[in-house]
């Protein structure tokens, strides 16, 4: 894991970036479903954990933590689809978090 630390990092900041656009979309649009803001905080809140698992350098930890990140993921890409409504700021946001943390939880594989 050590070796990977750097890039684990580097992508969990883009993953952070994508989780703020995904925040910032849904608080301009008012046609977002509760269920899905519910979700892009927790991303928020999942994703410093995961960095905090990261600076604890335990590899079952990361892991752990990402593969929350990637449920949660799942559970918000899921949200948007129903939701026809939805701004497409906010549904790019959410679907490139899910690529990136995929990407992630497969590079930690």
């Amino acid at each position: 894991m050590y070796y990977q630390t750097d890039e684990v990092r580097q992508r969990l900041k883009f993953i952070d970036r994508t989780i703020r656009h995904a925040a910032n979309a849904c608080n301009k649009d008012s046609s977002v479903p509760p269920d899905l803001k519910y979700y892009v905080q927790q991303l928020s809140v999942r994703s410093r954990q995961a960095k905090q698992a990261l600076h604890s350098e335990n590899s079952h930890r990361i892991r752990r933590s990402v593969d929350s990140l990637a449920q949660l993921t799942e559970h918000a890409q899921a949200a948007i689809h129903p939701a026809d409504e939805v701004s497409y700021a906010v549904k790019s946001a959410v679907i490139l978090t899910h690529i990136e943390v995929s990407a992630l939880k497969h590079q930690l594989d």
